[in-house]
């Protein structure tokens, strides 16, 4: 992670910012990494290139969590992130089950 402290998007990260964003991205790494390794002994291969066509919304998500600004509320930004690492198991569940 890069932080741009003349950017009013990325001057300040509050830990709650920067373990949000970690999660988010451990959260999808350990999701791949868990969706490819089940299915590569089935008939049904999951590859990452099919990771990347079918969760592209998601993975533009986590290029852009960053300018999430610092000065927001807490409990807004801890509430993004909440729901963003929701979807990112939701999407790779029904990822699993197509």
């Amino acid at each position: 992670m890069q932080q741009n402290s003349f950017s009013k998007n990325d001057y300040n990260c509050p830990m709650y910012k920067t373990m949000g964003m970690m999660k988010a991205i451990v959260k999808f790494y350990d999701n791949c990494f868990r969706i490819i390794t089940d299915n590569s002994k089935s008939d049904r291969k999951v590859s990452m290139g099919y990771i990347e066509t079918t969760l592209s919304d998601v993975i533009y998500e986590l290029t852009q969590m960053k300018f999430k600004r610092p000065d927001e509320p807490e409990q807004e930004v801890r509430k993004y992130f909440d729901d963003f690492h929701e979807t990112i198991d939701n999407k790779f569940r029904d990822l699993a089950y197509m």
